[in-house]
């Protein structure tokens, strides 16, 4: 499972049901701009989501909508500026993206639009997205300052560090965050062979600590992860085969991290409706819906579990239906 699974989805939504801004330049049943783009600044490539929100009609919801009810097919014009402090600098455009394959769905997926350009956001810079619809003289914006990258001091790659998992000893991660970072997810990504008669296959399976948000941001950060969780990942995500042996390989740690609007936008998931908070649905666009924010993912690669955790892996009663082998290879 590729990292990212509450970040990546949010590209791929197509509608929120409100919005943050004041202004209201919408009649009742006309179509809002709904725009999605998380800059990265490890890609040389940003791309953003564009559609409009769903016009309904169709009384058998199992009938997917007309793909003119999710897309512009009048003109427009998308970019993105960039700017050092108050000096403007670059302004990127965007244009249509054919290369990305597009996942089924209820939805029309061979008309969704995505657009694309060749740049590498810098941290700490700030970016204003505009994206203009001349035909209706509307103008949708977005202004953000791309998030630092995390600094991670604990796991790193050493020979003598080993990764804990048991109950009474968690992991312990830590880092120092990144300016405006407003939410992250970490993942540790376990690498393992399947052997059998057939001959040998190599797989994986995450464990993921979920959004972490609403930390501070300017002091060493901790969130420990292990117990009984890890092995309910385990057994949730590695299916139980006859006949087949498994082996641990190694571990990857991936953090994920966003900018402080994509931690608004996913705390107003987790927590609307709830009696002890007053967020609804978040959307950072004027003149529009969605999300303008940014991203990182930083791995550290090669790590090993503890044999406490191989073992406990191979004898638990949630995970012993893998068959993985023990620290000695039984």
């Amino acid at each position: 499972m590729s990292p990212g699974r509450f970040f990546l989805p949010i590209i791929l939504i197509l509608i929120f049901v409100a919005c943050t801004e004041d202004v209201d330049i919408y009649t009742k049943g006309q179509p809002v701009p709904v725009v999605y783009c998380l800059l990265n600044p490890s890609d040389s490539i940003q791309y953003i989501r564009i559609g409009r929100s769903y016009q309904g009609g169709n009384a058998d919801v199992r009938i997917p909508p007309d793909a003119d009810s999710t897309i512009w097919n009048i003109t427009h014009e998308v970019y993105i500026e960039e700017y050092t402090g108050d000096v403007k600098g670059n302004t990127y455009r965007f244009v249509p993206d054919t290369f990305i394959k597009k996942d089924s769905g209820f939805f029309p997926v061979t008309n969704l639009r995505i657009y694309s350009s060749a740049f590498k956001p810098g941290p700490g810079k700030s970016y204003q997205l505009y994206v203009y619809f001349p035909d209706l003289d509307k103008m949708v914006s977005a202004k953000i300052m791309v998030h630092g990258v995390p600094d991670i001091v604990d796991p790193l790659p050493l020979s003598i560090r080993k990764i804990n998992f048991e109950p009474a000893q968690p992991f312990i991660i830590r880092w120092s965050p990144g300016v405006n970072t407003g939410v992250y997810e970490m993942i540790f990504r376990i690498n393992y062979r399947d052997s059998s008669a057939m001959g040998e296959e190599f797989n994986s399976a995450d464990y993921s600590s979920g959004g972490v948000f609403d930390l501070k941001t300017d002091q060493m950060q901790e969130y420990s992860m292990g117990g009984p969780a890890f092995y309910d990942a385990m057994a949730k995500n590695i299916p139980v085969v006859s006949g087949i042996v498994r082996e641990v390989i190694s571990v990857e740690f991936i953090m994920i991290s966003g900018g402080i609007d994509l931690g608004f936008h996913y705390r107003a998931g987790v927590e609307t409706g709830s009696n002890f908070t007053n967020f609804s649905e978040y959307s950072n666009m004027r003149n529009g819906l969605g999300i303008f924010s940014s991203r990182s993912i930083v791995r550290v690669p090669n790590l090993a579990l503890s044999f406490v955790t191989i073992d406990e892996l191979a004898r638990n009663a949630k995970t012993a239906a893998l068959n993985f082998k023990d620290s000695k290879g039984s």
